[in-house]
């Protein structure tokens, strides 16, 4: 084969590659999570996380619809079809295998609170499973954790299909106990003292970390790609901007550290 039949067979297969790669747009998943995730007035998918999605989309040249719905539901699809991006996906050790991951988006801790004037301020750990009715809701990477302090479905603990329930079940007296997460506990604590109640901590539950989980039939490439620009994003300036009106510093700099870690390393 002579240098211009080669030259032009291989501009053909990267002209297919390329449109092939442009075929295979993502779907991108999630549910309501404000700030992070949310329908505006519009009926548009809106919050801090979901403008994020869409900088690294722009970026990367790599577009794709962005539907909110249901956890379970959106759990379900991203687990049977390809080209699915479910966001923002704890990752857990049961979950590890079936995905590949992007990421952390958020990396933070989870804590059992309760109401002030139901569980004390320092109830019994040991007491707690007798006591008290915990929520959680379902799906949640949190319920193993509130099941490992003795609590069971149907017994004791209540779960909902909505993680903002919780506190609702609580404030209505039919919960004691709710996990919430270092990045709610501002907000749930604001509408718990507006109700004329306190959250206080009852126990701490575990540090999670949320993903962009991708399909597996995603390219190893294309994971690349994206995970490169979301730790560019750290490093510029513009997930702070997106994230400082609404989270902690503490939950930004966890951010900004591991992409500066990212960098020393290569």
């Amino acid at each position: 084969m002579n240098v211009k039949l080669s030259a032009w067979v291989l501009t053909i297969v990267l002209c297919v590659s390329a449109s092939a790669v442009k075929a295979q747009s993502l779907r991108f998943l999630t549910e309501h999570n404000p700030p992070g995730e949310y329908l505006d007035e519009q009926g548009e998918v809106s919050g801090v996380t979901t403008s994020l999605v869409r900088i690294l989309q722009q970026r990367l040249d790599d577009p794709g619809t962005i539907e909110l719905m249901p956890w379970g539901r959106a759990l379900s699809i991203a687990r049977s079809e390809d080209n699915i991006v479910l966001f923002e996906t704890v990752r857990t050790t049961e979950r590890e295998p079936w995905f590949k991951w992007v990421g952390p988006l958020k990396h933070y801790q989870m804590t059992l609170y309760g109401l002030k004037h139901r569980v004390g301020e320092t109830p019994s750990l040991a007491a707690l499973p007798k006591s008290y009715t915990a929520c959680n809701y379902r799906n949640s990477a949190t319920i193993n954790d509130i099941k490992a302090l003795g609590f069971t479905e149907g017994k004791n603990l209540i779960l909902t299909s909505k993680s903002g329930d919780c506190l609702d079940m609580l404030l209505l007296g039919r919960a004691d106990l709710m996990a919430v997460s270092e990045l709610s506990a501002p907000e749930f604590s604001a509408s718990a003292a507006e109700a004329g109640s306190q959250l206080v901590k009852v126990k701490y539950l575990s540090e999670r970390k949320r993903y962009l989980a991708f399909s597996r039939n995603v390219s190893d490439e294309r994971i690349a790609r994206w995970q490169a620009a979301l730790e560019q994003s750290y490093s510029d300036g513009t997930m702070r901007q997106l994230y400082q009106p609404v989270y902690s510093e503490q939950i930004i700099r966890r951010l900004e550290d591991f992409a500066a870690n990212q960098q020393q390393k290569n």
